[in-house]
Parts: structure tokens; sequence; C-alpha cells
């Protein structure tokens, strides 16, 4: 099933819920945005073809052993409508991603938090207020560049903050990548 945030309840499921395609928890429906659990919730939205994001792959691993260590939530988000749950689990598995992955092709999730690119991140903290939406890191500063090492990471500082409830989240930093396609286009 592609129709992963749902509208309306479907096979028993209660609005608002999104089913895991890949990853721990597949196959449950669960909330993206829960508020009641830890200290943040993140999600990195990717597309099979990006290859910005598919060259992000081993970082976005390790942003999610990182998460999985702190209580955080992450989520990766695959954003072409036409995606399939058999193509984003191929993705997975030939970028060695091993996180809860789910289906945006209606675009909610990427309207909830204002994605424009891929791999761009958010990052809610536990009441669900959007407190950082940018760039992974400054790896690849424009189109076309691209460093060995980033200087900033600022979606780590971002959960970390949240999750150590010290000091400032740091503020939006632009994402670099292929856009995300407005739909009805």
């Amino acid at each position: 099933m592609s129709l992963l945030w749902l509208g309306a309840c479907g096979e028993g499921a209660a609005p608002g819920l999104v089913k895991v395609v890949h990853g721990p928890g597949a196959g449950e429906w669960v909330d993206p945005l829960p508020v009641d659990g830890g200290p943040a919730t993140v999600w990195i939205f990717v597309t099979v073809d990006c290859p910005i994001a598919n060259a992000y792959a081993p970082e976005i691993g390790a942003i999610g052993a990182r998460c999985r260590e702190l209580g955080v939530e992450v989520f990766v988000v695959h954003v072409d409508p036409g995606v399939t749950a058999a193509e984003a689990i191929a993705h997975a598995r030939a970028h060695g991603l091993d996180l809860p992955i789910i289906l945006d092709g209606a675009h909610r999730l990427v309207g909830r938090a204002g994605a424009t690119v891929t791999p761009e991140a958010a990052v809610f903290d536990a009441a669900g207020r959007l407190r950082y939406l940018g760039r992974i890191d400054d790896r690849a500063p424009a189109l076309g560049a691209r460093r060995a090492e980033p200087s900033h990471r600022e979606l780590r500082a971002a959960f970390e903050t949240l999750a150590s409830g010290a000091g400032e989240v740091p503020a939006n930093a632009p994402a670099v990548g292929c856009l995300i396609e407005e739909l009805g286009r």
C-alpha cells in the first residue's frame, strides 16, 4: 500500500497514522509525530533518484543510530508520489538504511514540515513543534559542490540539543538537493 498518511481511517488504523514499510517496525502503523514519547522526532526527506540524498545515506544511517541511543524517533520519508513500497525497500537495502521508512506520496508530511528539497530534515520537539528545518550538514554547500567533511552538523545539533534539554537549537540552514516536485504539476 502506498498511501500511508491517512486522512481517514483505513484497515482499522486511526487517522494520522502511517505504515512503516521498511526497517524497525515494518508493517506497523505508527504516529510519525509522537508527542508523548521521546525528546524529539526527526524526519529525513529523500527520493530514490536524488544523487545528493543517496550520497548522504551513510550519514543518515549514522544519524539513525545516534537517534536510537538518545531515544529520538527518526523516519526516512520518501516523497516521490510514484515510488512504491517495494522500490523504497530496495532503495533502503541498496543504501544500507535500516531505519523506519514511510511513504509520503500525498506530501502531507512535506507540507507539515515545509520541506522543499531532498535531502532535507525536520526536527520536532516533544510537543510536536517544528524546531529545525534544513540541511543535514554543510557537506553539500551548493549544487555541484561537495566537501570531504562537514564543518557544521546542524541536524545532529538540533536533535542532540532537544535530547539533552540544554543549549539552543540551531537556526534553520538551507538544504541543497533535489527539488520536491509540487503535486499536480
